[in-house]
């Protein structure tokens, strides 16, 4: 099992607070065996963890999209991992639609045979961050440059989605990549997470139609 899911599986577990994980995924980036040291015979040891804290947030909601939602959850979270070279768990508590202070927003729609709106909603801090490790700059501020970071690693992230939406003989295409300020996601069909980095926690919001 590799780190992340070490990480998903401790957040299940519910045994360490929000703020307990997100200092032992601060650990980890350190020190890669951290999390490993942490499992034990009272750990359960669940082969697809982030599916199983996204079906615990929709509480038996979302109907036939929960699985496609289920599917860019977990490419969501590898991702993270793979190119911004961080821990991060997705809550399986539902997250709030509305937040104070998060209102940073980028979004993406796929289409075709499929309707999906992926996006994230993160507090100007969080946004600026993810836009520095995914960038490798060293933004000060969120510029155009920081957001076009953050477009750009939702285009990949759903690129590589359509290509395995296109193995199982679904045709979806990527439309252009969408930013705003002061978004309070409000859309059809939409399910938002709490995701838990290193650094902080944003939303990850995923619905049938756009949101920005």
């Amino acid at each position: 099992m590799s780190e992340f899911n070490i990480a998903q599986c401790l957040m299940n577990q519910g045994n360490h607070s929000t703020d307990e994980m997100q200092e032992l995924m601060h650990k980890a980036e350190e020190d890669e065996a951290a999390l490993a040291r942490l499992v034990t015979d009272d750990v359960e040891i669940d082969p697809r963890p982030v599916r199983t804290a996204v079906e615990r947030a929709a509480g038996g909601a979302w109907g036939e999209e929960l699985e496609m939602y289920s599917d860019y959850m977990e490419l969501f979270l590898d991702s993270m991992n793979k190119f911004m070279h961080t821990e991060a768990v997705v809550s399986p508590v539902l997250a709030e639609a509305s937040v104070e202070g998060e209102a940073r927003a980028s979004s993406q729609r796929i289409g075709g045979d499929v309707s999906l709106v992926t996006g994230l909603v993160a507090s100007d801090p969080v946004f600026l961050e993810l836009a520095r490790r995914y960038s490798e700059e060293d933004l000060a501020e969120i510029d155009e440059l920081a957001v076009d970071s953050l477009e750009e690693f939702l285009n990949v992230i759903n690129g590589i989605f359509t290509i395995d939406l296109a193995r199982k003989k679904v045709d979806a295409e990527l439309g252009l990549p969408r930013s705003g300020e002061n978004v309070q996601p409000h859309s059809s069909r939409q399910l938002c997470l709490r995701i838990y980095t290193a650094f902080g926690s944003f939303r990850v919001v995923l619905a049938v139609d756009e949101f920005i």
